[in-house]
């Protein structure tokens, strides 16, 4: 319950607000709104603020009858963040001169008090300061709930228990999570379906659950995780190759992808020092929201993840990582053809030094500031902090990075081993899928990537970047046809990406469609000044077409601009033509010293 602290703001003082807001005009045509805002201060008045529940509010303010499943009827969740919005431009509107200012922090149905004092700023009525991420504890306590099987067959079932037993097993290997046993839940009976109860019995913050189906040759696993209220934070579906003999390993590989995706990040968590603030779990589904729509390597996808990741920071700026998210954002535009490709090394190196600033021992915050030093060719610091986030042992991303790293200076054994490390984390990444068949094609393994991604799918679908590594190699290998499909079924998928158009005619051009390549340049001026895409990918595009003069001229062009993606050209096939010219070698010795590689 809420605590009153000194120098209080008065139950007459917040009655008389009270009474301003719902007479305001914007609250007095809300009967709804007003009646929720109603009822939730005088609970806080009268001392009764621990009955704020979604379940009550439901029941009580919008009539909800029984059976009423907040988990299914959203209403309350809606509402709430109506309310916040409302009271947001009530008070930068008509109630810019009130003493007092009533607010909701998101995720909690408790209303917050604040007083102006003579230097308009403000005292806090409800115990803890707003941006308080940690509370007493010794890191996240998770329940796992066994899966349930949807389709009753043999092998979903046998997927059932075994991921959920694995997930048990992974997270207690997990640094700052407890784990309660599978028994005990086993044991519990009917709260088995009733998640607060659950989690009350337990005393755990997190329950881990999720369903299994089975379709043909396909098994999906579909996991979720649900706080403590019953509010579901995060879901993630996953498809493998349904091979019984492998079930042991695919079991493994499921838990494993899935706990990478959720474990706890932060330092103090970690440590055990503390445990999540229900402001941290209020938001950590918008974090994990933006981290899944990055996993989509879609350059749609990634700019709505960088606005989930503002949206997190703006309310919690004293937490690293969205501000890791962030750097990964602009790090992945300025990688992926961005015309501007130092402002998003600007934005990304703003990001990443508040994330290490915040967290100093956090893997993911060494991932950003070292992937930005990469970018900004500070090849000594970008490496150091690259392995500190690779010695964490469940960090992904961090191997993967390293492995690119590596990749760039011509290190391939060395890189593969990062990559095989990341692959065995979460082999069902999009983001790893992409980053090993870029390995295949610039270490010119051709063969092995069409070994690998033709094999039956047993980690789920191909990235579209990965199916255009894939047509390069194939182009590679004299397989033009092939090529030229994959080429033609990535366009039809895209859009208007001027970069990846840009990608897909050079794949034209090195399968002897020239006309199909023409006709994309001519149609979108690709090759044009102003084109809004990288010198480098209009240098890799003069390349294919055989102009050799046209494809230095983007190059040099790209060097005076130090664009991210212009270190490539050092392991790049694609220059290979241009290899033998005194003034490329001069060029990419000035990009990546030899002493590196």
């Amino acid at each position: 319950m809420g605590k009153r602290i000194e120098n209080k703001v008065s139950d007459t003082a917040i009655r008389q607000e009270l009474n301003r807001i719902l007479r305001s005009p914007m609250f007095a045509q809300s009967e709804r709104l007003s009646r929720f805002l109603r009822y939730t201060v005088e609970h806080v008045i009268s001392g009764r603020d621990e009955s704020l529940k979604e379940y009550v509010i439901g029941t009580e303010v919008y009539d909800r009858k029984p059976p009423y499943h907040p988990s299914q009827d959203s209403i309350v969740r809606t509402e709430a963040r109506r309310l916040r919005s409302k009271l947001k431009e009530y008070y930068e509107l008509e109630g810019t001169e009130d003493p007092i200012f009533i607010f909701f922090r998101p995720g909690s149905y408790i209303p917050v008090f604040r007083m102006k004092d003579s230097e308009t700023s403000y005292q806090v009525v409800v115990d803890g300061p707003q941006d308080e991420l940690y509370v007493d504890g010794t890191g996240v306590a998770v329940a796992v709930v066994p899966f349930l099987d949807l389709s009753g067959q043999p092998l979903s079932g046998r997927y059932a228990l075994g991921v959920a037993d694995e997930l048990i097993h992974e997270l207690m290997q997990s640094e700052g999570c407890r784990v309660v046993s599978a028994n005990s839940i086993a044991q519990l009976g009917a709260f088995a379906s009733d998640v607060p109860g659950l989690a009350r019995k337990l005393g755990v913050q997190i329950i881990f659950e999720g369903t299994v189906r089975e379709d043909g040759n396909r098994v999906r696993v579909t996991a979720r995780i649900v706080n403590a209220d019953g509010f579901q934070l995060w879901s993630q579906r996953l498809d493998a190759e349904a091979d019984p003999a492998k079930a042991f390993e695919m079991q493994e590989q499921f838990a494993s992808a899935l706990v990478s995706r959720v474990r706890p990040q932060q330092s103090a968590v970690l440590t055990a020092k503390a445990t999540a603030s229900p402001l941290l779990l209020s938001v950590y589904p918008t974090l994990l929201k933006g981290e899944s729509l990055i996993e989509e390597g879609v350059s749609t996808e990634v700019q709505a993840a960088l606005a989930k990741f503002r949206e997190v920071a703006e309310s919690t700026p004293n937490y690293a990582r969205p501000f890791c998210g962030i750097a990964r954002c602009h790090v992945w535009m300025a990688l992926h053809g961005a015309s501007r490709s130092h402002e998003h090394i600007v934005q990304a190196r703003s990001a990443a030094e508040t994330a290490i600033t915040l967290d100093p021992q956090m893997a993911d915050a060494h991932t950003s500031i070292g992937s930005v030093q990469a970018l900004e060719w500070k090849w000594e610091e970008a490496e150091g902090n690259l392995r500190k986030a690779a010695e964490h042992r469940a960090h992904a991303a961090g191997s993967r990075q390293l492995a690119m790293f590596l990749t760039l200076l011509g290190r391939f054994d060395e890189a593969c081993l990062y990559l095989d490390s990341a692959q065995r984390i979460d082999p069902f990444s999009y983001l790893q899928k992409t980053a090993r068949a870029r390995f295949f094609y610039l270490s010119r393994r051709y063969d092995e990537a069409l070994e690998h991604f033709t094999e039956p799918l047993r980690h789920g679908p191909i990235p579209l970047d990965a199916q255009l590594y894939l047509a390069q190699s194939y182009a590679g290998l004299g397989k033009h046809q092939t090529a030229r499909a994959l080429a033609q079924q990535a366009q039809r998928c895209i859009g208007v990406h001027l970069p990846t158009l840009g990608w897909i005619a050079e794949i034209y051009a090195y399968s002897q469609d020239r006309a199909s390549a023409e006709s994309l340049i001519e149609k979108f001026g690709l090759l044009l000044a102003g084109a809004e895409l990288s010198k480098y990918r209009q240098a890799r595009l003069a390349a294919a077409l055989g102009d050799q003069e046209m494809a230095f001229a983007f190059l040099s062009s790209s060097y005076e601009g130090r664009e991210a993606e212009l270190p490539s050209l050092a392991v790049e096939p694609r220059f290979d033509s241009l290899r033998r010219l005194p003034e490329f070698a001069e060029l990419m010795h000035k990009t990546i010293p030899t002493r590196l590689a």
